[in-house]
């Protein structure tokens, strides 16, 4: 996979969070992927991811990706994001990818309702 092409996939993803669609969602990620926020929720597999997707206490979802980087020969990503459904959180995202599928997600994220802008101020890249 290119930075392009990780790129494209993270949107695509979005999109299909923002459609509720989440099965096309879950299918972004391998059988046995591992999917965690290592201070508040693990997912194993799939299955269990799909549940954690469904699970938007009917609300609208929407991401918005910042900054992205990949490494084409780890097939390693990393994207700062805006994710708004329950809450509006801001967070950042270690991706892990094998045969166009992601194998690993780990985000830490925070609850914030400032927008991205000036949650970041001066730092932004």
């Amino acid at each position: 996979m290119t930075k392009t092409e990780f790129r494209a996939m993270l949107e695509a993803l979005a999109a299909a969070w923002a459609r509720k669609d989440y099965a096309s969602a879950a299918d972004f990620f391998a059988p046995d992927v591992r999917y965690s926020d290592p201070w508040r929720y693990a997912h194993a597999g799939r299955e269990q991811l799909f549940r954690f997707f469904a699970d938007d206490e009917g609300r609208e979802q929407s991401t918005v990706w910042h900054t992205v980087l990949f490494d084409k020969d780890q097939q390693v990503g990393a994207a700062e994001y805006t994710y708004e459904g329950t809450h509006r959180y801001h967070g950042t995202v270690l991706v892990r990818v094998q045969d166009g599928k992601i194998t690993h997600w780990r985000e830490y994220q925070h609850v914030d309702s400032r927008l991205w802008e000036e949650l970041v101020g001066e730092t932004r890249f």
